[in-house]
C-alpha cells in the first residue's frame, strides 16, 4: 500500500469518527433540551390547571361563602354547617365527613380540562370525572357512561336535590331524553362537572344550557355502597 493510500485511509477514518462524534453530541444535546421542554411544560400545565382551579374555586364561594371561612380555619367550624342538615338519612353523604372529603375532591379537581375518554389530570370527561369522584370519596367502583349512571341510583327531582346526588342531562340535542352529562349537586343549585369546553368547573342550574337539558338527580344512598363493597369483596375473594 502506498503512502499516498495510507494518508487517504487515515484521513477517511478521521473524517468517520469526527461525524460519528458530531451526530452523538447532537443527540444527547437534543435529547437533554427535550427533556428540558417536557419539564417546562408538565410545569406550565399544571400551573395552568391551578391558576383555573383559584378562579372556578371562587364561584363556590360565591354561592356558600361559608366554604371560604372553612378553608381558612383550623378547626372545622361545624355548627356553621347546619344548613346541611335536613337530609334524606339514607343519603350516604348524610355523614358530614363525606361531605367534607367530597368537596375537597371537587376543589382538587377544577381546572383540569376536558378529555373524551379521560381519567386523568391531564384530562378527564364528565362520566369519568364522576366516577373518580365516587371511587375518591366513597370508594365505590362504578362504570363511566353517563347514560349507565342514570340507571344505578334512585331518581331525584329537581327540587329535591340533596348535596352529593348526581344531576343528568341530555346531551346537544336538548329534544332528546338521552342521558348525555353527568355532574355532581353541591346546592343553592350549584353543581361540578367536567364540561366539555371548559374542564373541570362549578355550573349552575339556572344557566341556560343546563336549564333546558336537565332532566333528574341520581342519589347513591348507604344500601348501594353496603352492596357494592360486599359484591367487590366477593370479586377480589374469588381472585385470590
Amino acid at each position: 500500500m502506498t503512502v499516498k493510500k495510507i494518508k487517504t485511509k487515515f484521513f477517511l477514518i478521521v473524517l468517520l469518527f469526527t461525524i460519528f462524534v458530531f451526530l452523538a453530541d447532537s443527540a444527547i444535546l437534543f435529547a437533554r433540551n427535550n427533556n428540558k421542554s417536557a419539564k417546562k411544560s408538565k410545569i406550565s400545565a399544571e400551573q395552568q390547571i391551578q391558576k383555573r382551579k383559584t378562579e372556578r374555586i371562587q364561584k363556590l364561594y360565591e354561592f356558600f361563602p361559608i366554604y371560604e371561612e372553612w378553608e381558612k380555619s383550623e378547626i372545622y367550624p361545624y355548627n356553621d354547617f347546619v344548613f346541611l342538615n335536613d337530609f334524606d338519612k339514607n343519603s350516604i353523604f348524610e355523614c358530614f365527613d363525606k361531605r367534607k372529603l367530597l368537596i375537597n375532591r371537587l376543589n382538587d379537581w377544577m381546572g383540569v380540562r376536558y378529555r373524551l375518554p379521560g381519567r386523568s389530570r391531564q384530562g378527564v370527561d364528565c362520566s369519568n370525572f364522576t366516577s373518580i369522584i365516587a371511587r375518591e370519596v366513597l370508594g365505590m367502583q362504578i362504570p363511566a357512561g353517563s347514560a349507565t349512571q342514570a340507571t344505578l341510583f334512585p331518581r331525584v327531582e329537581k327540587e329535591d336535590l340533596q348535596f352529593g346526588d348526581f344531576v343528568f342531562f341530555t346531551g346537544r340535542d336538548r329534544k332528546s331524553k338521552r342521558i348525555g352529562h353527568v355532574g355532581i349537586y353541591i346546592g343553592n343549585g350549584l353543581f361540578a362537572h367536567s364540561s366539555t369546553s371548559r374542564g373541570v368547573i362549578y355550573s349552575h342550574l339556572s344557566e341556560g344550557y343546563y336549564t333546558e337539558r336537565f332532566r333528574f338527580g341520581g342519589r347513591i344512598l348507604r344500601t348501594d355502597l353496603a352492596l357494592i363493597s360486599k359484591n367487590f369483596r366477593l370479586i377480589s375473594w374469588n381472585w385470590a
